[in-house]
């Protein structure tokens, strides 16, 4: 996904500025159109991004989240930051009948992504068979002895109360969540957009633009693009089976849990891009789409309000809900350069 910002005449005292750092294992972009001075409100982003992987990564053995996640105690004191992001996490899992399921961690390693994806072990290119092979039966009756609903806050108490080895993903809603901590403190300072691989938040409008021109990348063909939107004053987020695969006892699998299955889930929506208020809740959207699949995907996606959203599919078509169409600018199943 990129962004493309062209030169305009500057209104007085206004000018472009921009600062680019990596974390949360991706490449994060912000650029900012502010009569602000300097950068430092733009590094500011890039402290705020360190502080929360510390919290909140489960891949790092002395994060916030790991040492709640091995916690076998009835409570763990919590950091004001580690509340919020459950909070936002569960109240998404209600919000979306369980399809989103942060207390999906333990599937997750047990399908093999129990590590930073670039030292999963089997790592395989995206192939996808007409008739992807139905789950195992004992799948099909997956009933986990907890969920999301057995995870409990206390937010005067600074307290989280879980089972003994109920474990928490905050992975992608995370990232979506850290966006928009980072577009808060920059709001009101003038348009600014945040892209966090692909998390992005739009701030208003560039000045002259018609909005911010995001172009989409191409899920089975990453040096290409498949969609141009223009986003005013939104987030947008994707999710997508094509990237994050590997394979197991003979098996290809990937990232994507289905906590009704609690397997990768069996679906012929390959990438789902959505637009909505937040970025973090662009982010659930996108994964509960994807999970449903291309109809009820879609379906879902239009049932809700301010919500728009778009999906490349096994049959290497684009479909988006009728909202999408006045954001949209350019559209190309076969990919294009920008």
């Amino acid at each position: 996904m990129t962004t493309m910002i062209e030169a305009t005449q500057p209104r007085s005292n206004w000018q472009w500025r921009s600062h680019s750092f990596k974390a949360m294992n991706t490449n994060v972009h912000t650029w900012l159109y502010s009569q602000v001075a300097d950068n430092e409100v733009l590094t500011d982003t890039q402290r705020l991004f360190a502080s929360f992987e510390k919290r909140l990564s489960r891949f790092d053995p002395d994060s916030e989240l790991s040492r709640l996640n091995a916690c076998e105690r009835e409570a763990f004191q919590a950091s004001p930051t580690l509340i919020d992001a459950v909070e936002v996490a569960l109240w998404a899992a209600e919000v979306t009948g369980g399809l989103y399921d942060p207390t999906i961690l333990s599937k997750l390693e047990r399908a093999g992504y129990d590590r930073s994806f670039e030292k999963v072990a089997g790592a395989v290119p995206f192939t996808f068979s007409p008739s992807p092979s139905a789950p195992p039966a004992r799948a099909r009756a997956f009933m986990p002895p907890f969920n999301f609903r057995s995870v409990q806050l206390n937010r005067a108490g600074k307290k989280i109360y879980k089972p003994a080895g109920v474990r928490l993903d905050l992975g992608g809603i995370g990232k979506g969540w850290t966006v928009d901590r980072a577009a808060d403190r920059l709001q009101g300072l003038g348009p600014f957009l945040i892209n966090a691989g692909g998390d992005i938040f739009a701030y208003q409008t560039p000045p002259g633009k018609k909005g911010w021109e995001i172009d989409l990348i191409h899920p089975l063909k990453p040096e290409l693009f498949m969609a141009r939107v223009y986003l005013q004053h939104q987030a947008l987020a994707t999710s997508t089976i094509a990237k994050r695969r590997w394979q197991q006892n003979g098996r290809v699998m990937h990232h994507l849990i289905d906590p009704r299955t609690g397997q990768p889930a069996q679906t012929r929506a390959l990438s789902v891009s959505v637009i909505a208020d937040r970025t973090s809740m662009a982010e659930v959207y996108a994964k509960v789409a994807l999970i449903l699949g291309t109809q009820h995907g879609l379906a879902y996606l239009q049932s809700l309000p301010g919500v728009e959203g778009l999906m490349y599919t096994a049959e290497s078509e684009i479909i988006y809900t009728a909202g999408l169409e006045q954001m949209l600018d350019k559209l190309e199943p076969a990919g294009y350069v920008n």
